[in-house]
């Protein structure tokens, strides 16, 4: 059943690479055209994605819930708040600031899940729009394609490290640096920082041990992170929240840390958490 799952997020995926590249980087792809249920403003490029996902699972299925920071809680066929078992969670453009800026850091973010609750989740799927594509099963692993190459890509599986070093270091800074004095002291441990500009990718560079570490006290809405936690932890790491089993929708936010067990371990105690 995941597979199947998968397969439709994987060529959900490659249609929405296609018609958010024709727009990256230009004023269209910022234009503003309305306000998401998450609170923030719905850009163009936003908008092009999730009608795709919208289109692609509503092709494939007939009674679901899909939850989207762009278009809120909606229920499909027969599904209703109290009788539906097939839930989508989908960030369409995570990282949309980078791709109306012209940056190549921008993913989407697409997860399967039996309930609202995101320990749930059966399946996550993450695609950098220009790049690679990360992908977990419960119980089945974690897994990276690389797709630079379009005649051959080769796939891996993903296994997080057990390393106490934090040497490269993910860290995503509030507006005007508000949360920076609080982050320095995990900063002060970590030799290099990386500011990727998009949770489920940054997510996916710990699974895939590119970064040691990952750090959002901002804090971030957890449908950018449903994907990649289960990657994560099919690979694993460790993905802490601070909150048990949390309950999906677009606003609800937790302070992240992921890593391997050791690294978690040590930013916890660090933060006194």
């Amino acid at each position: 059943m995941y597979e199947d799952i998968l397969n439709l997020f994987k060529n959900t995926g490659i249609k929405i690479s296609e018609s958010a590249g024709e727009i990256y980087g230009t004023c269209k792809a910022s234009e503003i055209i309305g306000n998401g249920a998450g609170g923030d403003k719905t850009k163009k490029i936003d908008k092009v994605a999730e009608d795709i996902v919208i289109s692609e699972i509503s092709n494939n299925y007939d009674d679901f819930c899909i939850i989207s920071e762009e278009a809120g809680i909606k229920f499909f066929g027969k599904a209703g708040s109290n009788d539906c078992n097939k839930f989508f969670f989908v960030d369409p453009i995570d990282g949309s600031n980078n791709a109306t800026r012209g940056i190549p850091l921008f993913a989407t973010s697409l997860a399967f899940s039996t309930s609202r609750y995101i320990d749930d989740i059966k399946a996550g799927y993450v695609r950098n729009i220009f790049g690679e594509e990360y992908y977990a099963g419960r119980g089945k692993g974690a897994y990276k394609i690389n797709n630079l190459d379009k005649s051959k890509p080769t796939k891996k599986i993903l296994m997080n490290s057990d390393t106490d070093d934090i040497e490269f270091l993910g860290v995503e800074i509030a507006s005007y640096g508000k949360n920076l004095y609080k982050i320095s002291k995990i900063m002060q441990v970590a030799k290099h920082y990386r500011t990727v500009g998009s949770i489920a990718l940054g997510l996916c560079y710990v699974a895939s041990n590119a970064l040691d570490a990952y750090l959002d006290l901002r804090p971030p809405r957890i449908l950018d992170l449903t994907a990649a936690k289960l990657i994560i932890e099919e690979a694993g790491g460790v993905c802490f929240l601070g909150k048990e089993n949390l309950k999906i929708d677009t606003k609800v936010k937790a302070n992240l840390i992921a890593g391997n067990k050791n690294n978690v371990k040590k930013i916890k105690k660090i933060l006194e958490i």
